[in-house]
């Protein structure tokens, strides 16, 4: 009696597992399939209103891509500075991110091509050590879709110990780009100037300085990390054979203390590195004194992108002129160089 009791609940423990197994071969397979389902359509998703410029920027070959956060988004006028330097350009910059951002990013499009230069348009916090990290790194996940790249998944990682689990799942990597998928897939990539939006003529509003111009001064302290991607951003650059320059765009006040300790952090780092450092500063350029200019204190409107990128462009075309000029490099889809762009290397490289 107890030997057919313990083997009836044996095969009762056997068909839980089955069961249990049979799930979860299920759920994997409609996680492959939803997942991937979606990841057909994001693909093909370059631009619209609140989506990330990723995918435009990775479509195909420019000669020179801008980074950086909001400033740079809303200050670098691609058809301006494509018409002083004679380079196509992208502007890559991204509303509310930081450093981390743009080297993620900076490490998918050289996975994809090699731009001949590469503009880096720096906030004074790039390098400080913020309050409320997690939130800076949560604003990564705008890049889950691209865990395939090593330094985004190892960025992704650094404050989820179970991030390298989660980042299995296909749907995990899409869970909150579906509805906007659905509203943005049919845009035109037209929409844009290479990834910058003309906002037109708007009036000044007495609102957002920058970040540390609001916190103590004894707690604007360096991080070391940001200060190692940021000589990573560089080193990256150059190792693919791109000219590197880093900048920073007017603002229509003076520039407090704190900012200009700030950037001379930036203008040490640029010397040890070997790289320009173009700023347009408001005390150079008095016209950026002018309200009607911007937006706020530290973004430009449409007017003054457009004055500040003749300015930019010209001496960006200085800096380039002084270089010598290399091909575009493209690569496929993972990084692997196009089979008639390797076999024009070789040719090139044979003579």
């Amino acid at each position: 009696m107890a030997a057919s009791s313990s083997t009836s609940s044996s095969k009762a423990v056997r068909r839980f597992l089955v069961k249990l197994l049979a799930f979860g071969l299920i759920m994997l397979a409609l996680d492959y399939a939803l997942g991937s389902t979606i990841e057909y359509f994001f693909r093909r998703t370059l631009y619209g209103e609140n989506w990330p410029k990723e995918n435009l920027l990775l479509s195909s070959p420019n000669e020179m891509v801008v980074f950086g956060s909001s400033r740079a988004f809303r200050h670098y006028v691609p058809s301006i500075i494509s018409e002083e330097t004679g380079l196509e350009c992208f502007n890559a910059g991204a509303n509310g991110q930081y450093l981390l951002y743009a080297y993620a990013l900076e490490q998918l499009m050289y996975d994809r091509y090699t731009p001949r230069v590469v503009v880096l348009d720096v906030l004074p916090s790039y390098l400080v050590d913020l309050s409320g990290v997690e939130k800076e790194y949560d604003k990564l996940k705008t890049l889950l879709p691209f865990v395939y790249n090593r330094e985004v998944r190892w960025l992704l990682s650094r404050h989820d110990r179970f991030a390298w689990l989660k980042q299995q799942s296909r749907l995990y990597r899409y869970n909150s780009r579906v509805l906007s998928i659905l509203s943005n897939y049919r845009n035109k990539r037209d929409v844009t100037d290479h990834g910058y939006v003309d906002v037109g003529k708007v009036r000044f509003h007495e609102v957002n300085p920058f970040i540390v111009d609001g916190m103590d001064s004894a707690r604007v302290r360096i991080d070391s990390f940001k200060v190692r991607i940021f000589r990573r951003f560089v080193h990256s650059a150059r190792e693919h054979g791109s000219t590197v320059v880093i900048s920073f765009s007017p603002t229509v006040e003076p520039l407090s203390p704190k900012v200009r300790r700030l950037l001379a952090v930036f203008d040490r780092l640029c010397l040890q590195l070997g790289v320009p450092f173009v700023k347009v500063l408001t005390s150079e350029y008095p016209e950026f004194a002018d309200r009607s200019l911007f937006m706020d204190y530290i973004h430009m409107n449409s007017a003054g992108a457009e004055r500040f990128s003749r300015i930019f462009g010209r001496r960006l075309a200085e800096i380039v002129s002084g270089v010598q000029q290399r091909p575009v490099v493209q690569r496929g889809e993972h990084g692997v160089m196009r089979a008639a762009e390797a076999q024009k290397s070789t040719e090139a490289a044979g003579g």
